[in-house]
Order: C-alpha cells, then sequence, then structure tokens
C-alpha cells in the first residue's frame, strides 16, 4: 500500500510538471512564431515613437530657425547679426539634442535585442531543467513498474515468490501430445504386489461378526465353507530398544589388576542414544531439511514420547558427521575433476545470522559442496576446484566473469536460460524488438536441437550454423540502433550492458549450436542448491 501512494504521488509530481512545461513550451513556439516578438517591439515601438516625434519637430524648428538666419543674414545688421548668432547657437543645442535622442534610441534597440537574447536562453535553461526532472520523474516510475513486472520470466525469481494478484509462469517445455487429460484408455491399472503368506508378520482371522444374518433370508444359521478371502496390508511399527552392554570384570591371578573387555568409542557414555536414531536425525535435517527442533519433535511423536534428544545433540550430530566426511570429500574432488563437463553455481546463505556462500560443483551423479564466509575469488581458490579442470574440461556456468580469469584453463559455457531471461526483461523495460526476436530465435533453435538429438544427430549442418549466427548479428545490430535511438530511456543501461556481453561472449553462449551434447542452461547446479535455500525458508539459517 505504502509503495503505491508513493507511485500515485509521483505520478501527480509528474503531471504537474508536464502542465509547467507546456507553458514554458507556449512561450517558446510564440518567439518562434513572432507573436511574442511583435508584442514587445509594439512596447518598444511606443517607447522609441515619441523620440522620433520629438526629432522630428526639432528638425522642422531647426529648418525653421536655418530659414530665419538666412532671412536675417541677408539684412546683415549687427542687431541681426546678433540674432543670427542665437539662432546658430539654438540650431547647434538641437543638433546635440537630436544626437543624443538617436544616441538613446540605437542603446534601446540593443537593450531590447540583448534582453531578447537573455529571455530566450533564461527560456530554454528553464526548459531543459524541466526536461531533466520529467526524464528523471518518468525512468523512476518506469523503475517502479519494471519492479512490479519482474517475475520468473525476466529474473531468476522463482515462481513461488510471484505477486499476489498476478498469474504465475509455469515452465513447461514439453510438447503437447493431443491426447484428453487423465487415466488414457488401455493403461495398465498399478496396485501393490502382493507378498507371500510364508512373508507375513502377522495373521489376523476375521470370523463372523455377532448377530451376522444372511442379507437374503435373513437366517441366523451360517455354516463356515472352509474358503476365505485375503485382504494385504502394509503398516510399520516403531519399537525402542533398550539394549544393555555388559562389559565383564576379570581379575589378574598374578598381580591382582582389574581387567575389562574393550568399550567401543561410541559406548563411552553411561547411557548414549545408538546409530539408528543418529542416522535418522542426520537424514531429517540433511534430506528432508527439516529444523532442529522438528526433528526432536518428531523423534519424540513416533516413539511415543519415550525418546527426545535436545536440540544441541542434534546439532554435535551434524558436526561430528560432518568431520568424518573429510577423506570422502577429498575423494570426491578427485573423481569430480576427472569429469569432462562440470556445473558449478553458488549462493547466499546465512550461518548462525551471518551472510556466507555455498558452492556447489558436480554433474549428474556427483554433488560437491563447500561453503564460505565471502563469495569471492579467494574462496574459489581455497576450493581448489577450477584450478585443476584442465582444457579438455567444459564448465557450465551463469555468466561469472571471475571464470575467465587468464590462470583458469578450462572452456567456458554460458547458462542460455538466464540469456533468455535478460533478453525478456530488456523488451519488458524498453519495449524495444532485438530482445524479443534474439529469445524467440534461442527457443526456436532449441527445439530444432531436441529434435535433431530425437533423429541422433550430433551436430547441426554448416548451412544451419551460419543462418542462425547471422541472425545473431542481425538482432545485437538492431540493439545498438534501438539504443542510441533512447539512450536516455530507463533501461537503456542495463541494454547496453547486455549487448556488450552477446559481443564479448558470443561463443560462450552458443556453443551449444556447435556441439549436440553441450548442455544449453546450468539447472542442475541450481536443483543442487535448491534444497539448502528450501532449509533456509524453513529454518532461516
Amino acid at each position: 500500500m505504502a509503495f503505491s501512494l508513493c507511485k500515485n504521488d509521483l505520478f501527480e509530481e509528474y503531471m504537474l510538471l508536464q502542465c509547467r512545461v507546456k507553458d514554458q513550451k507556449r512561450i517558446i513556439d510564440e518567439f518562434e512564431s513572432g507573436a511574442r516578438y511583435i508584442k514587445i517591439q509594439q512596447d518598444h515601438h511606443r517607447v522609441v515613437a515619441g523620440y522620433i516625434k520629438e526629432i522630428d519637430r526639432l528638425k522642422k524648428e531647426l529648418a525653421e530657425a536655418r530659414i530665419q538666419a538666412v532671412k536675417v543674414r541677408d539684412i546683415w545688421t549687427d542687431e541681426c547679426y546678433e540674432v543670427w548668432q542665437d539662432h546658430q547657437k539654438e540650431a547647434g543645442r538641437k543638433d546635440e539634442r537630436i544626437y543624443s535622442l538617436e544616441d538613446k534610441v540605437m542603446e534601446l534597440q540593443q537593450k531590447y535585442r540583448d534582453d531578447m537574447a537573455s529571455m530566450r536562453f533564461e527560456y530554454e535553461e528553464k526548459i531543459h531543467e524541466k526536461d531533466c526532472v520529467i526524464q528523471e520523474l518518468t525512468n523512476r516510475l518506469a523503475h517502479d513498474e519494471a519492479l512490479l513486472g519482474r517475475d520468473s520470466t525476466n529474473t531468476g525469481l522463482p515462481t513461488g515468490m510471484t505477486l499476489p494478484g498476478k498469474k504465475k509462469h509455469n515452465p513447461n517445455s514439453r510438447k503437447n501430445s493431443g491426447k484428453k487429460k487423465g487415466g488414457q484408455p488401455g493403461h495398465e491399472k498399478h496396485d501393490l504386489k502382493k507378498p507371500s503368506e510364508k512373508e507375513a508378520t502377522e495373521i489376523i482371522d476375521h470370523t463372523t461378526d455377532k448377530g451376522a444374518v444372511c442379507p437374503v433370508c435373513r437366517s441366523e444359521d451360517l455354516v463356515y465353507t472352509g474358503r476365505y478371502e485375503e485382504k494385504w496390508e502394509y503398516d510399520i511399527s516403531i519399537n525402542v530398544n533398550r539394549i544393555l552392554h555388559k562389559y565383564w570384570l576379570y581379575k589378574c591371578a598374578d598381580c591382582g589388576e582389574t581387567v575389562r573387555c574393550s568399550i567401543e568409542p561410541n559406548l563411552r557414555a553411561d547411557c548414549q542414544y545408538g546409530p539408528k536414531i543418529q542416522a535418522l536425525a542426520l537424514s531429517l535435517m540433511n534430506t528432508a531439511n527439516a529444523p532442529i527442533n522438528k526433528v526432536a519433535m518428531f523423534l519424540n511423536g513416533i516413539t511415543g514420547g519415550e525418546l527426545r534428544p535436545c536440540e544441541g545433540y542434534i546439532a554435535k550430530v551434524q558436526a561430528r558427521s560432518a568431520k568424518k566426511l573429510i577423506q570422502f570429500r577429498d575423494d570426491l574432488k578427485l573423481e569430480l575433476i576427472r569429469r569432462g563437463l562440470v556445473y558449478w553455481d553458488d549462493t547466499v546463505i546465512f550461518i548462525l545470522t551471518k551472510r556466507a556462500c555455498l558452492r556447489f560443483y558436480g554433474d549428474e551423479t556427483i554433488a560437491y559442496y563447500t561453503a564460505h564466509e565471502h563469495k569471492d575469488m579467494a574462496s574459489i581458490d581455497e576450493d581448489n576446484v577450477l584450478a585443476l579442470l584442465t582444457k579438455q574440461t567444459k564448465v557450465m556456468h551463469d555468466h561469472n566473469t571471475l571464470n575467465y580469469n587468464a590462470k583458469f584453463l578450462f572452456i567456458n559455457i554460458e547458462c542460455i536460460q538466464h540469456l533468455e531471461r535478460d533478453c525478456q526483461r530488456n523488451t519488458d523495460d524498453t519495449g524495444h524488438e532485438w530482445s524479443k526476436e534474439l529469445k524467440d530465435l534461442i527457443s526456436s533453435t532449441i527445439k530444432d536441437r531436441k529434435e535433431a538429438k530425437e533423429r541422433d544427430e550430433t551436430a547441426f549442418s554448416e548451412a544451419y550454423k551460419k543462418t542462425f549466427y547471422e541472425k545473431v548479428d542481425k538482432c545485437i545490430e538492431k540493439g545498438w540502433t534501438e539504443n542510441k535511438a533512447a539512450s536516455k530511456k530507463y533501461g537503456a543501461d542495463f541494454e547496453r550492458a547486455l549487448l556488450n556481453r552477446l559481443v564479448k561472449y558470443r561463443k560462450n553462449y552458443f556453443l551449444w549450436v556447435e556441439d549436440l551434447t553441450i548442455p544449453t542452461t546450468n539447472n542442475l547446479s541450481e536443483r543442487g542448491l535448491r534444497g539448502v535455500k528450501s532449509h533456509m525458508k524453513i529454518s532461516q539459517q
């Protein structure tokens, strides 16, 4: 609800700024069309017109004064000469006045031009600022909408974390057979196989019920025929075994020293839990992902309250068993590095409420796990797995750039499913077509690959591969064009990074097109880590 209110406030601010920008753009349009200039010119002309009238009036007076001066000069008397000099002085003053007014008119015109240029620059600067604010708000809204649109199709978000009200994406790559749902005609029914009578651990005879009568005539005289019907039932029972170990004591006949039989290390205490209970507790924690307290409750329940190991004891069983696997882990690593194809991935976990890293290395038959406090190159070096792989080994991963370190020799294979999600995310964020076209191309090629493998083919034809790479290059070229046309749009930075990654790691992304035996996704390692993620949901650490 808080996120929705924040989004509404942003939208109202965005609309208000849009209105202000429209007003500013209207003023700019008036400048560009000349309407604004005409109004300012009219105001300017009213001021200048007064000066022009004054100049005309002074020019007329000056002309009349000069005519009078000529007339006076013709008469030429001392008195007239004085009058003529007065008129000359007056004419000079008026000339000066005219020059002064003309200079002022020129100053006003220059000021008018400067004011207009300054005003235009100021308006353009304000428009640019508003455009920047609008772009920022637009990107923020696009970011919020993109977060709401995140799901398993465009990110690594699990389908179980789909937002309420949004339809869950159900990934299913199986082909539609065209058959109806449910059991098919002619399908053989499978029931539990009945054991032999010798295998029965308990036999219960069911005789006639008390007061039973014939359902037809209602007679109570029923005679046993010697035949019966068999109904088998599988069930289990939990028995608490209390095993007493007696270690006899002996006395040395020569020196009188007391000697006893050697006691096994697991029987050091006077009373302890046996190996079967410990194995069951370990299985519940590591296979069923049960929390420690739930393991104690389960053991208490199935034994009718007779056994309830404390949580501290169960935690110690886990740690003690892990120490006994050191040699097994070393042998497992030696077997792992001999494999031709290795999957690996890591994920963030919590150990004692602190962030840590759990890492998986393996294939279809081997799962080798390591844990570290930090997710970095130092922990990779500490594992000492990738550094031991040879040039012939292929490594499938989710675009971990540290795999391309110069000290590693193996062949990198990028998970194509992560690329498809990134393409879908880019399409959702920017609306550009190239990423959708690339995703569709990858999907159709994977479909062709499955059909080719069903026909026992080991590789695509050279013509098919050439056509595929030409289409990939066209998508990338189109992507650069669309990105440059909308470089400030939300998602443009992610799009540029995606395009650069496609160009740089093009071969690693599409090795599965060259060799049909190479996997397309890193789902195997993700499934290997899914158990601990489920445990995180239950126990938080």
